[in-house]
């Protein structure tokens, strides 16, 4: 996975890139990304000081989550969150899709009770 990192108004060191990191190979596990785009901000003019915006890409449509908080961990939380619960659903409906599409398959005549009859 590449991670590209826009971090502004704070010291971005590398332990926080680390940590970041972290936190995107944990979503990383749930759906295949490879790419991801972390945009850090700390608007001190601003009321909730702290934005975050996290852009993945992923097989199908992007997923993206932005937040704003009053501390860096409060804001990245919210992000996460978000993208994960995304991810989630979008496990979700496929596997109701797959569901579905198996049991179009499947004929019904087959386990009809009436079609049961006729065999026997």
């Amino acid at each position: 996975m590449n991670i590209q990192f826009r971090i502004r108004g704070l010291n971005a060191n590398a332990g926080l890139r680390a940590w970041l990191g972290k936190q995107l190979e944990r979503l990383h596990r749930l759906i295949p990304v490879s790419a991801a785009e972390v945009v850090l901000e700390q608007q001190r003019d601003h009321a909730p000081a702290f934005r975050a915006h996290v852009h993945l890409a992923v097989p199908g449509p992007d997923i993206h989550a932005d937040a704003r908080d009053h501390t860096l961990e409060a804001v990245w939380l919210k992000v996460a969150k978000n993208l994960r619960q995304q991810i989630e659903r979008r496990k979700t409906r496929q596997q109701l899709r797959l569901k579905s599409h198996r049991q179009h398959l499947l004929p019904a005549s087959r386990w009809s009770g009436a079609a049961a009859g006729q065999r026997a």
